[in-house]
């Protein structure tokens, strides 16, 4: 006895419930290091951030810069930068909880839309195997705009 039937419709259909989604908060000075980055940066720039999730909020608390390569239309995050930054950031007095909940990696597109690249798409493959439960993925221009994506792994 076969209790589901095949589908005929080939194509997949994705709904957002908008009442199950967080909200996603950003702390003040968080934002206002995000917009720095962004306007005083000639080229693309990166940078991770931290998060914390309570009930059914996620609040971006900080953002922070580490050495990268930037290019006009793309920026890389380097073993050698990403090395760097963690000893720097296990040295604070909280250093371990920074590191734990390094869960943002923002960018800017200069001035290109904050639509996501085939590039962006994969660096948040690379962060799902991290093993964190969820990601956000922030992409900024010197337009304005600003694009949040929230990955729930």
């Amino acid at each position: 006895m076969a209790l589901f039937k095949e589908s005929t419709n080939k194509t997949t259909t994705i709904k957002t419930l908008t009442h199950c989604l967080p909200t996603i908060l950003i702390k003040p000075d968080a934002l206002i290091k995000m917009q720095i980055y962004v306007e005083n940066c000639a080229d693309e720039v990166g940078w991770l951030g931290t998060a914390y999730e309570l009930k059914n909020s996620i609040y971006i608390d900080d953002v922070f810069l580490f050495d990268q390569e930037v290019h006009s239309t793309t920026t890389e995050i380097t073993p050698e930068g990403l090395s760097e930054f963690g000893e720097a950031i296990l040295q604070e007095h909280n250093g371990m909880d920074i590191w734990n909940n390094l869960k943002v990696w923002g960018h800017s597109h200069v001035n290109m839309s904050v639509s996501p690249s085939g590039q962006d798409d994969k660096q948040m493959e690379t962060f799902s195997e991290g093993g964190h439960d969820w990601f956000i993925r922030i992409i900024a221009n010197k337009k304005g705009e600003i694009r949040l994506d929230l990955y729930n792994y």
